[in-house]
């Protein structure tokens, strides 16, 4: 054989080689670059990476935070709750090459259990305080707080709806108008921002002593969904209206079995075929409802999970589940199949020093 012929061939084997090496980093990149958000009752936030072909978790980072329940991230930015009594805020974390960096925590209302952005505020869901407390951003960084609009109502509940409870706040798809759970009322508030200043504007009614808790809409943003911790109930309303939302409940079904007061978290699958919700204090699961060209629901099935699964999230192509089971101190994986159900994969990420409230992707 030619020396030409050798040199062109191991030339060609090389060029070769190293293509396979691309796709194979390229390969592994884009599995390692699904990240796991992990909001905690303890002291830290966790940033963990996820192997979608080994299903193994890589931990990123470990962030001090003192009852962080629930995390969000935003570009280069974390913001998360410190849900602790009359002593609560919300923190801010710019993301540098090795750690997190954190601003002092700003001043909420008492127990913030939810954070979200939206235009260039951050906004709280301030449980016990009944409250939406609202923050300005500067390079990403919270300001001082600039409002808290204090909401008031009850509910027929003995013991959990003595006053209003703000749990989850979701903005209206294609709109400016922001949605505010209030559990201890049975209202959902329709909030907005006039001249700079969060107003709230009108309620939707809920059933007495169901509780709503999280918010979900259709992919074409026609349906409100609403888990209600109390009755166990999703309440399905179709969404209209023209310079003010309109909303009609048209459908009432059970996702709790046994009726335990602790249902928990909503999220629509990115088919739009199907809906979850969580549920705890017995009977821990995950309920699992195929969506109706209506908007209705019906329920197919319902999967057991560890203790307490408070919050959970839907990987971007829709085939896994990731669930955090509060008193099992766990992330829970399920395959989610063609039919929507869930299967349990042996992936399990586990902690010692705290306990796991909310896990979000990105």
């Amino acid at each position: 054989m030619k020396s030409s012929t050798i040199v062109w061939i191991c030339g060609a084997a090389t060029i070769i080689l190293g293509f396979m090496g691309l796709i194979m980093l390229l390969d592994r990149q884009n599995k390692e670059d699904m990240v796991l958000h992990i909001g905690t009752y303890g002291s830290h936030i966790y940033r963990y990476g996820f192997d979608t072909g080994s299903l193994e978790f890589t931990l990123l980072e470990k962030i001090e935070a003192e009852n962080a329940s629930y995390a969000i991230k935003d570009a280069d930015n974390i913001y998360a709750v410190s849900e602790t009594g009359n002593a609560s805020g919300a923190y801010s974390f710019s993301l540098g090459d090795e750690t997190a960096m954190t601003a002092d925590k700003r001043q909420t209302g008492a127990d913030p259990c939810f954070i979200m952005r939206y235009e260039d505020w951050i906004l709280t869901a301030d449980y016990s305080g009944g409250s939406v407390t609202v923050f300005p951003l500067c390079d990403g960084i919270l300001g001082d707080c600039i409002q808290r609009l204090e909401l008031q109502g009850e509910g027929p509940v003995e013991g959990r709806q003595e006053s209003s409870h703000i749990h989850q706040l979701k903005l209206i798809p294609d709109t400016d108008w922001i949605l505010a759970s209030d559990l201890g009322a049975d209202r959902i508030r329709l909030l907005r921002f006039e001249d700079g200043i969060l107003v709230h504007k009108d309620d939707i009614v809920c059933p007495a002593g169901s509780g709503p808790r999280h918010l979900e809409f259709s992919r074409d943003g026609k349906t409100l969904y609403c888990i209600s911790e109390l009755s166990g109930n999703v309440l399905v309303f179709s969404a209209g209206g023209n310079e003010t939302p309109e909303f009609t409940l048209i459908q009432q079904i059970q996702a709790d079995e046994v009726n335990a007061g602790g249902s928990a978290d909503i999220h629509l699958h990115p088919s739009g075929k199907y809906l979850y919700t969580s549920h705890r204090l017995d009977n821990d699961g995950i309920a699992i409802f195929r969506t109706l060209p209506d908007g209705r629901i019906e329920k197919t099935g319902y999967a057991r999970t560890g203790k307490h699964p408070r919050n959970f999230c839907i990987s971007p192509d829709g085939s896994l589940l990731f669930v955090a089971c509060r008193d099992d101190r766990m992330i829970q994986v399920f395959h989610i199949e063609e039919n929507g159900h869930l299967t349990l994969t042996p992936s399990v990420l586990s902690f010692e020093e705290d306990m796991p409230s909310s896990v979000t992707l990105l």
